[in-house]
């Protein structure tokens, strides 16, 4: 009897195991550059003129471009770490099927991975953020037995300029809350009290709103300008809400997972015309910390954060 409910005990362990890593992915069948240039296009419509004939770190030779510095230390970084490849894959979420990291050219250039969560879920999260280009090398690394990015690249503002190899910068992102964020080997827990996030205007259609939330998931969004989404009209005016309780859990262990006391205070792209966010958070028995961010862009994490609350002004019942 003890050898039947030892054999039925160790399918149950064994079994999803054996499952899950007989899964594939699409991914999997993926062999060289030209296969990869059509899988990105297949599944993406910004990637609609996705192509490798300018890949910058295996065809820079054929780079013809005042920025040709920036790109042949690109190339050197990348052959120190032996990245001479334009696609790697890896499974960063540990769901048993692959995933691809994948260096390219779209106008601009671009290093993204594309995701596969299941019965023909992709999704394309983008390194290289917004539109400008930069100088990127990622090299996929195992830490603490995680997969994770090490991503090497300079600051966009810093383009134009001599570079020197201080303007070179490190992280080190993993894949975690739903994106590829800085990753924290000892995440801190703060008694977060309150939270507001505010936009501004730009030069264009940027939504204009502010969202305070207290730690009772008490919460009051005023809608100025530009609240739209692709299935509603615009909104303005001042609505309440209870937060709903995952959607407050994640801003907050997001918060705590990104360190947020010890970021900078001020964040700022190297354009002009763009949007400016601040957020104030209120935590520990009163203690303040204020990140006012030109461009939206301060970190991977503030990036992710800034997101679920552009998410919020529709994914709750608000209330007029």
């Amino acid at each position: 009897m003890k050898k039947q409910i030892l054999t039925i005990l160790l399918i149950f362990i064994i079994y999803p195991s054996i499952s899950q890593s007989s899964k594939k992915s699409k991914i999997d069948s993926l062999i060289n550059e030209k296969e990869v240039e059509n899988f990105v296009r297949s599944i993406d419509y910004y990637n609609y003129n996705f192509d490798y004939e300018n890949f910058i770190i295996s065809n820079i030779q054929k780079v013809k471009t005042k920025y040709n510095e920036k790109y042949f230390l690109c190339k050197k970084i990348a052959d120190s770490l032996n990245v001479t490849k334009s696609f790697y894959k890896a499974d960063f979420d540990k769901n048993g099927l692959t995933d691809i990291l994948v260096i390219g050219s779209n106008y601009y250039f671009s290093t993204f991975v594309i995701m596969d969560f299941g019965n023909d879920n992709l999704k394309i999260y983008r390194l290289t953020r917004k539109i400008f280009p930069e100088f990127a090398v990622p090299e996929i690394i195992k830490k603490d037995n995680k997969t994770l990015i090490n991503y090497y690249y300079i600051e966009h503002q810093n383009w134009r300029e001599k570079i020197k190899k201080e303007d070179i910068i490190k992280k080190t992102l993993i894949y975690k809350f739903g994106d590829f964020i800085e990753y924290n080997g000892n995440p801190k827990d703060y008694n977060i009290e309150k939270i507001e996030f505010q936009t501004s205007m730009c030069f264009g259609k940027c939504p204009v709103f502010n969202i305070k939330i207290d730690n009772n998931k008490n919460a009051t969004f005023i809608a100025q300008i530009y609240n739209k989404n692709r299935k509603e009209k615009e909104i303005q005016g001042e609505f309440k809400t209870i937060i709903k309780e995952e959607d407050y859990n994640l801003i907050v262990d997001l918060l705590n997972y990104i360190d947020f006391p010890n970021l900078k205070d001020d964040y700022a792209v190297g354009w002009t015309d763009d949007q400016t966010s601040f957020l104030t958070i209120t935590y520990n028995n009163g203690k303040v910390k204020e990140i006012r961010d030109y461009g939206l862009i301060g970190t991977f994490g503030l990036d992710k954060l800034y997101d679920l609350f552009f998410e919020l002004r529709f994914n709750q019942k608000w209330k007029k």
